[in-house]
């Protein structure tokens, strides 16, 4: 049996070492751990953190107390994927899952948690009883019968529970699931009608503009409300829709454009409110809270124009709550990544996050009673599901989906509307000398970042589930072989001479990953605090150049040599992104406070706007120093034209387009090879299903 002293560890009596929880046992001096007495195979290092864990089980063993006692001599980059390797071998041992733990909870950013229950050691049922003397036979007989009867009483017990849960098993009912779509393409958003029994929905069928409709769970079919290229925000209690006209589709379920508001049963819409991407009808439908995008920032107001919360990453789904006196949203730290976690703020802008992060969530509403925030999440990959906080941050799982699901909102009566998503970004590239296109996807969030100059050699980062929350960066031959990983993070870029590829971990780490033989290098980040987009390279590949903000500044672009030295900053505050121009003379970036593109000199001296940049366009260089590609973020077909920076003169060079349109969202991240034959660039298409729910608590 195991005594749990005061500091948590575990300490054996008599010599045992063997710790039993659920259906295993581990046995400490060999290193081998059983279910049901059958060995089941774990390496060392798995073993090893299940060891450490077990000393303290209910206690957080931290990520860095992991590194010192198991992979001390790794750098940071070989040390974190080490541990994420192997917590995740371990877990498939037990059978646990990190989003609904039995064994190892996952804390955050710090480390690891052993929750199950220890188990005593067990009796040894095949000793033999001392005989017992002196025992007269009218005891034994006593005894018989006692023991007798305490077998009928145990049998009732067991017979009485039998049939407690049998009612209790035959109460409870699983949830119930109405499809409500049919066609191919993408349910962006719904809502309950203010009937609460019809539903109002925005969708796009087989590459058609986003258009509203309605439809009655009660009769099978749906119908168009009249409002084309028209994305809905949200219904009121009064019949009044809040819509955004025209939409600039921005990431998955969000948009940007005109607040809208109009009657469910026709008419114009009445104009509210600009650069508008999401909009929530209090519940006495008087009045909107917004989310509106202002100099490079997003903030939620409510009332409209009454400012509650600003970022510099992006706001999602907001929610008034059911009583009018506070709001729930999703909160993102990066745009367009969807990590983040659950956030409330209150009508004095007093902001609280209520729930932990996630690497992918989207949807939210108020349960019907107001006490709890549903929200549609995940911890890697995109296969969210739906969860549930109280406004103390206790969180629970409420349903669970093979491929995940979207919450879209929650009616009166605790009906659910959901949709079934299958979400993809894929990468589709020339290679050069080829006519035709091809998939060049390595799993299912495969997102390229860089082309080698002669374009045969593909940069990107894979997002999907089995990369985990820090994602995985690869480079992938054009010519036909195999993704190669070479490590954790967000893709950059290729060095010049191709060796190198950087890559940001976490936001809080920025490390140079060799593509063939070699030892990652990890940057200096000297007074750093965030790192936010990937690292190009200057033309010497001595020096890269990035974008991140020191503690109490803004985001700005910096210069640090690979080989030493600090970050210094090439760019005032306010820049976001920045590449860096053939001849290294020029770096085009962002710039958050004046809007729009700009150049700014590397050496110093007066930046100003790239000529003819159109609003909404993404740029990148082309070998010559004098023009840049050019083409509008999230449209399909793409159109890519070449800019020159010293005239505003525009070229038309290619229309870049998958051939199957259903669900396709958008096309992004073209990178050309020096010649401008090659090229790879990435596509989301999300296909997904509306469907009424009824029975989830």
């Amino acid at each position: 049996m195991l005594d749990f002293p005061k500091n948590g560890t575990v300490a054996v009596k008599n010599g045992n070492q063997t710790i039993r929880f659920g259906a295993f046992e581990a046995d400490l001096p060999s290193g081998e751990i059983r279910k049901s007495g059958s060995r089941i195979k774990l390496q060392d290092q798995p073993f090893k953190v299940l060891q450490i864990l077990l000393e303290r089980p209910g206690d957080l063993v931290t990520r860095e107390e992991l590194q010192s006692r198991i992979w001390p001599e790794d750098s940071f980059g070989d040390f974190d994927h080490a541990v994420n390797v192997a917590v995740g071998k371990l877990r498939a041992a037990l059978g646990d899952s990190a989003e609904n733990p039995s064994f190892i909870e996952t804390v955050p950013r710090r480390g690891y948690r052993f929750v199950a229950r220890l188990d005593e050691e067990p009796l040894d049922t095949h000793a033999q009883l001392p005989a017992i003397k002196g025992v007269r036979p009218s005891n034994v007989v006593f005894k018989r019968t006692f023991l007798a009867l305490l077998a009928v009483v145990i049998f009732g017990i067991l017979v009485g529970s039998g049939v407690f849960l049998g009612h209790r098993a035959a109460g409870w009912q699983p949830p119930d699931f109405q499809r409500l779509t049919v066609g191919r393409g993408t349910v962006y958003s719904a809502r309950f009608a203010p009937d609460g029994h019809g539903v109002i929905y925005a969708a796009s069928w087989d590459g058609r503009p986003t258009e509203i409709f309605s439809t009655d769970p009660k009769i099978p079919g749906a119908r168009s409300l009249g409002f084309s290229a028209t994305q809905l925000l949200a219904v009121s209690s009064s019949g009044e829709m809040a819509v955004l006209q025209p939409v600039d589709n921005r990431f998955l379920f969000a948009g940007r454009g005109t607040l809208g508001q109009v009657p469910l049963t026709g008419g114009s819409p009445r104009q509210l409110a600009e650069n508008i991407d999401w909009a929530d009808w209090s519940s006495d439908g008087a009045t909107l809270a917004a989310v509106r995008s202002v100099n490079g920032k997003q903030r939620l107001e409510f009332p409209l124009g009454h400012v509650l919360y600003e970022t510099a990453g992006w706001i999602g789904h907001p929610r008034i709550s059911p009583k009018g006196n506070q709001v729930a949203f999703l909160d993102h730290p990066l745009y367009p990544d969807d990590k983040g976690a659950v956030s409330i703020v209150d009508l004095e802008g007093h902001k609280r996050v209520v729930s932990a992060p996630w690497v992918s969530v989207e949807g939210l509403a108020w349960s019907a009673d107001g006490t709890e925030v549903w929200f549609s999440a995940a911890q890697a990959g995109t296969e969210r599901h739906i969860y549930a906080v109280d406004l103390s941050g206790h969180q629970r799982l409420i349903f669970r989906s093979p491929g995940g699901v979207t919450l879209q909102d929650i009616a009166s009566d605790s009906r659910v509307l959901v949709t079934r998503d299958e979400q993809r970004v894929g990468m589709m590239a020339l290679a050069p000398g080829a006519t035709r296109e091809k998939e060049v996807s390595w799993r299912d969030w495969s997102v390229p970042t860089d082309i080698s100059g002669d374009g045969n050699t593909v940069l990107f980062d894979e997002e999907g589930v089995e990369s985990g929350p820090t994602y995985t960066v690869a480079v992938r031959d054009m010519r036909g072989s195999s993704p190669i990983p070479l490590g954790q993070g967000m893709a950059g870029h290729l060095s010049p001479d191709g060796k190198w590829a950087s890559t940001i971990i976490s936001n809080t780490h920025l490390l140079l990953l060799p593509t063939g033989a070699g030892t990652a290098k990890q940057m200096d980040p000297s007074d750093i605090q965030q790192y936010w987009h990937g690292p190009s390279w200057m033309p010497n590949g001595t020096e890269i150049v990035f974008s991140a903000n020191r503690a109490g500044h803004a985001v700005q672009c910096f210069a640090q040599d690979i080989d030493g030295g600090k970050p210094r900053p090439v760019t005032p505050e306010g820049v976001t992104f920045c590449l860096v121009s053939q001849d290294g003379k020029l770096i085009a970036g962002n710039g958050v406070a004046v809007g729009g593109g700009w150049l700014y000199p590397v050496e110093g001296g007066q930046p100003h706007p790239i000529p003819g940049l159109q609003a909404g366009e993404t740029f990148g260089w082309t070998s010559d120093p004098r023009w840049l590609y050019v083409y509008q973020w999230n449209q399909a077909p793409a159109k890519v034209y070449r800019l020159n920076v010293l005239t505003g003169q525009r070229q038309f060079f290619r229309e870049i387009s998958p051939p199957d349109v259903a669900g396709l969202h958008d096309i992004s991240h073209i990178y050309f090879s020096s010649d401008g034959r090659a090229y790879v660039y990435s596509y989301t298409r999300l296909l997904s299903q509306l469907y009424l729910v009824k029975g989830l608590k």
